[in-house]
């Protein structure tokens, strides 16, 4: 680290203190608020290198090549569904963190269970992440790994989930492969990757399955198609094998290391992690810090324009915003009831499909309760019965289990388009008010991009009744053996139909209960949002109207206040530039 990037991170901690501070005084809470996070990145020193590409590339063999054992799941088909953020343990470990709920810890032989499109299906059991604990010498000097779902697969959520995680990486390894070679949509999201960090490593990930004159040529076309501004300076082009790299670590086969390319994309990572991990971390704070000191310097912006202009314009102005604020509110409230009306036509799919998948499962389930029973026969009379309850029981929990991730994983898919529909909607009108506010009052407006994810409720369990709680005491236990198992076969025949049914019913009920709520929580966050920055102007507007209505002496004083804070956060921006820390320069206010 550089004295100038010793100096740097102080400052941009005590910059961030004294936004947050400024924010506050003027109340700002939601930009107070995004400070204090901001605060605590900067105090937690946690630098995310995140691994990202296209599905199939080989992401997750890169990072176990790098961590020297099979700890991460792999597979044949797009595999990972959730983040996989792995940090510095003493010993191996793995917790699952859920959208919500307490985090639990798994084996990391369960990892599977969680992490990948087998084993949660579009990621139906609602994983936050997953944490992984390890020792290895990459991680142990504060460096975060990440692995993210692969884009472009089949799954268009895993695509969501690694373009949702974009805004927390400081670094990133985009890993490609000789075939195919490089695709318009690796292309289009290393544009958008390129927006977000300064610092990308492109692994061509399987380089031993070409030649070498075609890796050669695979490679130097990879060079030519990278997007504008990344160049091999700034984004080194790496050759690996990794599956080679493993398999030379697991046996200890240095040649093998060599060959693979492993061992120079090592050296290429121990290099940057020396020599710009913290100037990248910085820059990544600073372009942050950036960000919030141009949103709340257009807050206060409004404020002063507000109280310079004569009070009956100023008043004409509130009422014109107003007007455009309330058509706003009326598009939202139309989106409101949009999204509900795809909610209430799914959970009506929803419940007719399950009342047919349980009329379908009848049949089979009916016959293997007569093959249960008649295998169990031997059972003790009470034995038997309550065998056949268990049966029945996990019959009807295995089926509707099954499908149930089926049919959620593609309903879920679907009511996520909606969603995105909504969110989109949301950032358009919100983009719209502040554009509406400075255009009425010439003010440069900052960059706003709101983004929520669907928080999904647990589902609950199954019910099944048991076959002799009829009231009928002790009376069934009477009958001779042979009348008592066909009085018990006959009972259970008759409550499969019924059974199934029920839950099928029960099912239908909890999945439109969990994407109520779901939504529910979906709309109020991102309608929060919206109303923030919509009360932020509003609260602008009428603060300099009634400094106005008190006299000439109050205007000046507000006028002085606001313009005593702006020349505070012209100063802080101003410390976190490339003149003061050779930081950046881009991202702005």
């Amino acid at each position: 680290m550089t004295s100038a990037d010793t100096d740097a991170l102080p400052a941009l901690s005590s910059a961030t203190a004294e936004l947050e501070r400024l924010a506050r005084e003027r109340g700002e809470e939601t930009v107070a608020a995004a400070a204090r996070e901001l605060a605590h990145k900067i105090e937690q020193n946690h630098f995310y290198l995140v691994v990202v590409g296209q599905f199939k590339r080989g992401k997750t063999s890169l990072l176990n090549a790098l961590l020297g054992e099979a700890i991460l799941p792999v597979a044949v088909l797009p595999l990972t569904s959730v983040v996989t953020i792995l940090r510095y343990g003493g010993s191996p470990s793995a917790s699952v963190h859920f959208e919500s709920g307490a985090p639990i810890s798994v084996g990391l032989d369960r990892l599977a269970d969680y992490v990948t499109e087998s084993g949660n299906p579009r990621n139906i059991r609602r994983v936050g992440h997953v944490e992984v604990l390890y020792p290895s010498p990459h991680l142990q000097a504060g460096l975060t790994l990440a692995d993210t779902p692969g884009i472009a697969s089949v799954y268009a959520h895993n695509t969501q989930v690694t373009y949702g995680f974009l805004p927390r990486i400081d670094a990133a390894v985009f890993v490609t492969s000789p075939e195919p070679p490089l695709t318009a949509a690796e292309v289009e999201f290393l544009e958008d990757l390129r927006k977000q960090v300064s610092k990308i490593f492109v692994v061509m990930n399987k380089a031993d399955l070409v030649e070498p004159s075609q890796l050669a040529e695979v490679m130097q076309f990879t060079k030519q198609s990278l997007p504008a501004g990344l160049t091999e300076e700034n984004t080194p082009l790496l050759p690996v094998s990794s599956r080679l790299a493993l398999e030379a670590k697991l046996t200890r086969d240095a040649a093998l290391l060599g060959a693979s390319g492993l061992a120079g994309f090592e050296a290429e990572l121990r290099r940057f992690l020396r020599d710009e991990k913290s100037a990248v971390f910085l820059h990544s704070i600073a372009r942050s810090l950036l960000r919030l000191i141009a949103e709340l310097r257009m807050y206060l912006s409004l404020r002063v324009r507000a109280v310079q202009m004569p009070v009956e314009e100023l008043r004409a102005k509130i009422v014109e915003f107003e007007e455009q604020l309330g058509s706003a509110r009326q598009q939202q409230e139309d989106n409101d009831l949009l999204l509900k009306g795809s909610l209430a036509k799914l959970s009506a799919a929803f419940e007719e499909q399950a009342r047919g998948f349980a009329e379908s499962q009848v049949t089979g389930m009916s016959e293997a309760v007569r093959r249960f029973l008649e295998q169990s026969r031997t059972l003790p009379r009470r034995q038997l019965a309550g065998a056949a309850d268990r049966f029945i029981a996990d019959r009807v929990r295995e089926a509707f289990d099954t499908w149930r991730i089926e049919f959620e994983s593609s309903a879920v898919g679907s009511f996520r388009e909606a969603t995105t529909r909504f969110q989109t909607t949301v950032n358009a009108l919100a983009r719209k008010v502040r554009e509406t506010a400075g255009n009425l009052f010439s003010v440069a407006i900052a960059d706003l991009e709101m983004n929520e994810d669907l928080v999904y409720v647990e589902p609950t369990g199954y019910y099944t009744d048991t076959l002799l709680g009829w009231g009928l005491g002790n009376a069934p236990f009477l009958l001779p053996g042979g009348l008592y198992r066909r009085y018990l076969l006959r009972k259970a025949l008759k409550r499969v139909p019924n059974e199934l049914e029920r839950n099928a019913t029960r099912v239908a009920y909890d999945f439109k209960r969990r994407l109520t709520e779901s939504v529910s929580r979906f709309q109020r966050d991102l309608n929060r949002k919206l109303s923030d920055t919509t009360d932020s102007i509003s609260h602008a507007m009428r603060t300099a109207l009634e400094r106005q209505e008190l006299g000439a002496q109050e205007s000046e004083l507000l006028e002085g206040e606001v313009g005593a804070s702006l020349e505070a956060l012209d100063g802080l921006r101003s410390g976190v530039t490339c003149e003061s820390y050779r930081l950046v320069c881009d991202g702005g206010a």
